[in-house]
């Protein structure tokens, strides 16, 4: 186990030095070309440059407000242009790096739930290293095409989560950085207190968010009963606690944990249970 860490921390930390292949163009100076040529590998940069320059050539807008280069712009700058190869000419694996300073769990469940919504439905984590500093990992799956780079940062975006950098390696090895600014969680529904909220899920999932209250009443829509499941967390969706009735009921009044941000409800035993919705007071 020591020497597979080892190994993967090796391969994360190794940045390829354009040193000979690199472009010899006063253009690289900028960091806008840089990330450019980052994502395009240098031979592609290097056969399109005249293009890219074009592309390019109002560097302002590509840079944020703190001077960095905006990658979301630069990504979809160049897929709507044709130089982001995405498409392989055969089903083969795709590696991809992530690398993140903050709350490796909370980032791996909130990247399992988008590489789902994007239809990536079989993935393996092939390496992974935790240390003091930073969580790194290569997941690893067989495919036809690439992740979409600007596609995953409009959904990591909704999470709270800002990329970095990102670096294609080859056409199937991709390295990402990502930063933590703001969590949230699409999924959930801000409750308000003594407000009934509605929902109806068909896989019987149900999540909230709230910043007040102190119990939470929850009854089955239509008066079906079942057995309730209720999972509380933090901000961070660390679990603070889990409440698992094995007794059916269509009511049920739960007082809430100190610290709760996020609760998932549904049925201990058959989500699909509660299908019809769930009728949810914030008290």
């Amino acid at each position: 186990m020591r020497s597979l860490r080892q190994l993967l921390l090796s391969l994360l930390l190794s940045i390829p030095l354009f040193a000979e292949n690199t472009p010899q163009t006063s253009s690289l100076q900028n960091p806008v070309d840089y990330r450019v040529m980052q994502l395009l590998g240098v031979e592609d940069y290097k056969v399109n440059q005249k293009f890219i320059q074009r592309l390019f050539s109002n560097q302002a807008y590509f840079l944020e407000s703190n001077g960095q280069p905006d990658l979301y712009k630069i990504t979809k700058t160049l897929k709507q242009n044709g130089l982001l190869k995405l498409t392989f000419s055969k089903p083969m694996e795709l590696e991809i790096a992530f690398v993140i300073s903050d709350n490796a769990q909370t980032f791996i469940s909130t990247l399992y739930d988008i590489l789902d919504a994007m239809g990536y439905y079989y993935f393996l984590v092939k390496q992974s290293v935790l240390d003091d500093k930073q969580f790194k990992f290569i997941l690893s799956m067989n495919t036809e095409y690439a992740i979409d780079p600007t596609l995953l940062q409009e959904k990591l975006k909704e999470y709270g989560y800002k990329v970095q950098s990102i670096e294609r390696t080859n056409l199937n090895q991709w390295n990402y950085s990502i930063l933590l600014e703001n969590f949230q969680y699409p999924k959930a529904t801000l409750l308000q207190t003594n407000t009934k909220n509605h929902k109806a899920d068909l896989k019987g999932e149900y999540w909230y968010q709230i910043d007040s209250g102190r119990s939470l009443e929850v009854n089955s829509s239509n008066g079906t009963l079942w057995y309730p499941k209720i999972i509380f967390f933090d901000h961070s969706l660390n679990v603070l606690q889990i409440i698992s009735h094995s007794k059916s009921t269509q009511r049920i009044v739960q007082e809430i944990p100190k610290n709760t941000r996020f609760i998932k409800i549904t049925d201990t035993y058959l989500p699909i249970t509660t299908k019809n919705g769930l009728d949810v007071i914030l008290q």
